[in-house]
């Protein structure tokens, strides 16, 4: 594994942390953001990058976000991932901080912990772990933990066994709320994923049990060996016949040849009915534990 093989992760992960923490602020539930780290594959052979938290995420995260009434909570879910996996035996770990400001409220979410191992050829699994600290304008605070995450990731057809090629892989997930009236819930996202020339593009589109279906789309370049830059788009609609829109831009290092460091900028529009948007900023590192079999 490479420098530059790692700035990919960290592109996602800068991706998938900066519009989860932008995304959906509950009045209901001060700082119950669900976020889900971006979790992808060091493995690529053409990648200038690759290291990073959920991602993510942009990428997207499911979240909780202010409904017109305030007993009631629109959910909006989303994931962005690729169709790489992590080669067997390996181990990833992310760790990420982030800020989110809406119009009222603001939100700290440190530490966000995400790990992921590789078990086979074509299969993959991992989790986050997320720590709020949430205060609005009156000056109510309120800290505890996020959202929970765990997931396992199956690989149909790999982006890289042919020049061209396109990946295929299915994400199934559970999430755990604490504090959430609807505490599990569980998701099924099918990841894509290709490349043209040093541009990769990936995309996942899916469904949330809680009541939401979404589609994203995220896009990635080198900028030399160990430098990469990245922008990701989704939308996600609630049962309630709502819809939000998440904007993501960032950038990944590669510090060495199994660590990244990651900035990511997320920006989500909501209808005003249901609440304000936000703006949010993360940031982190991530590591490879490569296994000690490998030669």
């Amino acid at each position: 594994m490479t420098a530059a093989r790692l700035v990919v992760l960290s592109v996602l992960s800068a991706l998938a942390a900066g519009p989860a923490f932008a995304q959906g602020r509950s009045d209901s539930a001060p700082g119950q953001n669900k976020d889900k780290a971006k979790i992808v594959d060091p493995k690529a052979k053409t990648r200038a990058a690759g290291s990073g938290l959920a991602s993510p995420a942009t990428a997207a995260a499911s979240t909780s976000v202010p409904a017109a009434s305030a007993n009631a909570v629109v959910y909006y879910g989303s994931w962005l991932d690729d169709a790489s996996i992590v080669e067997p035996g390996d181990i990833w770990i992310g760790l990420a901080t982030g800020f989110w400001r809406g119009e009222s409220n603001r939100q700290i979410d440190a530490p966000v912990a995400s790990a992921a191992v590789g078990l086979g050829r074509r299969l993959q699994a991992g989790g986050s772990l997320s720590f709020y600290h949430f205060r609005d304008a009156d000056g109510i605070s309120e800290n505890g933990f996020g959202n929970m995450s765990i997931y396992g990731k199956v690989q149909i057809l790999d982006p890289y066994r042919a020049p061209h090629a396109i990946g295929v892989a299915v994400t199934p997930l559970v999430e755990m709320s604490p504090g959430s009236e609807d505490a599990f819930g569980w998701a099924l996202p099918i990841n894509i994923e290709g490349h043209r020339g040093s541009l990769r593009i990936y995309s996942s589109a899916g469904y949330f049990s809680r009541g939401s279906v979404f589609g994203t789309v995220g896009a990635d370049v080198p900028i030399g060996s160990r430098l990469s830059i990245s922008g990701t788009f989704g939308q996600s609609y609630a049962r309630a016949g709502t819809h939000q829109t998440s904007l993501g831009v960032g950038a990944s290092l590669g510090l060495t040849a199994t660590s990244g460091a990651y900035v990511g900028l997320g920006r989500t529009f909501m209808p005003t009915e249901v609440g304000p948007g936000g703006v949010s900023l993360a940031g982190g590192m991530s590591f490879l534990l490569p296994d000690p079999k490998t030669p």
